[in-house]
């Protein structure tokens, strides 16, 4: 099987649709590299998504499973995935988090817009992963990215997450870690055993308590944009944090 390098885990996987193997081309490994993970579609999973979303397809049946099993299993690597838009400025990731529909996207488009897109680069606009590597937190982009496929291979300095809300005023604040435990666990992939549970909540309050997490309530234009950036951006400071690719 094809093997790829996911947020900097090696791991194999098949498609048989182009959905899938398209998406995942930009994440191929070197033949010679082992991997971590063997993944293979689930005829169950597969049976469940056709009658829950029977106006889908195969392609996309076998996407959405591969990429849940995906985002299961790197938990054991001190990952996890959130449901959201994730976008890079100065060397920093900055990830937007929201329910489907509710504008994680049209934000980050709208710090596009604000800093211009050679400035501000999507790294993913719906499942990137979250790893601690040497006791940094990353962001990174996964070739599970949404209707739009927009994704980088690269991982970027974690600098902060946001909660998004739609609201007729623009405001953000600052979230404890307890405030930011349910808005984030609501938008990500639960371990199917009890053990992976565990190492998931361990991860989060780790997370959490690690990186600054903000509930912005705002309407999609380019103020919202300019609020979250001015906050969320905090003071600059130099520091070893790279960009791994």
């Amino acid at each position: 099987m094809p093997v790829y390098v996911i947020a900097g885990i090696a791991v194999e996987y098949e498609g048989k649709y182009d959905t899938l193997i398209e998406r995942s081309k930009k994440y191929l490994a070197d033949e010679s590299t082992a991997p971590l993970i063997t993944i293979k579609t689930n005829p169950n999973v597969i049976e469940n998504l056709r009658k829950r979303y029977p106006e889908s397809n195969e392609a996309e049946y076998e996407y959405t499973d591969i990429g849940a099993s995906f985002n299961r299993a790197i938990i054991d690597y001190d990952g996890i995935m959130l449901h959201s838009s994730a976008v890079a400025v100065d060397g920093k990731a900055y990830l937007f988090s929201a329910p489907s529909g509710m504008g994680k996207s049209t934000h980050t488009g709208l710090w596009q817009k604000l800093l211009g897109e050679d400035k501000a680069v999507i790294i993913n606009d719906d499942k990137p992963v979250i790893r601690k590597i040497d006791g940094e937190y990353y962001a990174f982009g996964t070739p599970f990215s949404g209707k739009h496929d927009i994704s980088i291979n690269k991982g970027f300095p974690l600098k902060g997450i946001c909660f998004v809300r739609r609201g007729e005023e623009n405001s953000i604040e600052r979230l404890s870690t307890k405030d930011a435990v349910t808005p984030f666990l609501n938008q990500t992939v639960k371990p199917a055993n009890m053990d992976g549970y565990i190492k998931m909540l361990s991860l989060t309050d780790d997370l959490l308590s690690s990186v600054p997490c903000y509930s912005l309530i705002c309407r999609a234009d380019i103020e919202a944009a300019e609020i979250a950036y001015n906050a969320m951006k905090g003071e600059e400071n130099e520091n070893k944090s790279k960009i791994l690719p």
